[in-house]
């Protein structure tokens, strides 16, 4: 009777594991691929910011304005239908800065941008003519790299620094003799580190210039970007 009993018990329990087991291999697998895979973000000539980006299939987005952090949120979701790949907005600045951010429901990785500039419609005419930057664009890859490419005006020297104290890719702006308007570089970003990227406006005080008392002002950082991909160990 006990030998009877034991091997009932073995039975159910064998029964049970089998039952897990399969329940287990029931259970939906983690996402690993990314709902987004890149996007641009750019300012044009009159100084107007937009965003293009590309979504993996069957993902969808929905865009809320977070109004605690001043941030245009981006929520990615699974999606049963086909849904659109590539998708524009435009943006706008909150005073001089601009957050961007996307919110991944299916990985649970998000990915931020942030940019300080000016508000075009809030700013001086006279604070927007000296503006040395005509356009300008900054674009992530999927194998992690970054791409910016941006249009000065005529008259511009460039000089591109890495900023080893600040950990910032610095373009310098000024005057000269140059007869290049475009142009483009990758930049690879340090895991752990947030990439950012500086334009540093430098202009000449000409203002007593029948006394030939010329004098360079500080230089301007404007506009400055800021992208994090939601790495651990990664500031602002």
């Amino acid at each position: 009777m006990k030998i009877i009993k034991l091997l009932s018990f073995v039975i159910v329990s064998a029964f049970m594991f089998s039952s897990c087991s399969s329940n287990e291999n029931l259970l939906p697998e983690a996402e690993t691929t990314n709902s987004l895979k890149s996007y641009k973000v750019k300012r044009d000539a009159s100084g107007a910011y937009s965003i293009d980006f590309d979504l993996e299939n069957n993902v969808k987005s929905e865009i809320v304005k977070n109004h605690d952090t001043n941030t245009n949120e981006f929520h990615l979701f699974k999606s049963d239908y086909t849904t659109s790949k590539k998708q524009s907005e435009e943006l706008l600045i909150n005073g001089n800065k601009l957050s961007i951010g996307f919110i991944d429901t299916r990985t649970d990785r998000n990915s931020n941008i942030t940019i300080e500039d000016d508000n075009t419609s809030l700013a001086k005419t006279s604070d927007i003519n000296p503006r040395m930057l005509s356009e300008y664009s900054i674009s992530s890859n999927e194998d992690g790299s970054y791409n910016l490419d941006f249009k000065v005006k005529n008259k511009v020297s460039v000089d591109f620094i890495y900023n080893e104290e600040m950990s910032t890719y610095e373009i310098h702006l000024e005057e000269g003799k140059s007869g290049e308007t475009n142009f483009s570089r990758n930049l690879t970003k340090i895991a752990g580190l947030t990439l950012k990227i500086d334009f540093v406006n430098h202009t000449i005080d000409n203002s007593n210039a029948k006394g030939y008392s010329f004098k360079e002002t500080t230089p301007r950082r404007k506009p400055r970007i800021a992208v994090d991909n939601g790495e651990s160990g990664e500031n602002l």
